[in-house]
């Protein structure tokens, strides 16, 4: 239920409800209160940053949701770690590609590579602590 939860609320977020024009409208306020000294173009550069670091959590969140799901089904953790990685870059060209049929969206294969980035990185954090939690001595 958690990931059907996310994929919707992940839809949601590919809407025009979250474009550049509508995040702008509190990210750039916040970004001058807490840093009053930056340039309209640094403010627009972080604005950027921001919006890419959510692409990464976004999917972060969705791989941790997936694996935690398949590795029920899937005892192989390999293969639920392949099939995660797999579902996240599929559900991030879908979301792009949904995007770009949105008035206010452009689809980004570069938005794929965070996305997919995301991914990794939840599958890496897994990956480490499973490794850690199912060794019965250190290895050194």
């Amino acid at each position: 239920m958690p990931l059907l939860v996310w994929l919707l609320t992940m839809f949601s977020f590919s809407t025009d409800m979250m474009s550049s024009v509508e995040t702008s409208r509190f990210i750039v306020p916040l970004l001058t209160f807490f840093l009053p000294g930056l340039s309209a173009g640094e403010i627009e550069l972080w604005h950027g940053v921001i919006r890419k670091c959510a692409h990464v959590t976004e999917y972060f969140i969705l791989a941790m949701f997936l694996y935690r799901s398949l590795k029920f089904e899937h005892p192989d953790l390999v293969d639920a770690k392949l099939r995660t990685i797999v579902f996240v870059v599929l559900v991030a060209l879908m979301d792009e590609l949904h995007q770009g049929f949105t008035a206010s969206r452009t689809a980004s294969l570069a938005d794929v590579g965070y996305d997919g980035l995301g991914g990794l990185l939840a599958l890496w954090l897994i990956t480490t602590y499973e490794g850690r939690h199912l060794r019965p001595h250190p290895i050194l």
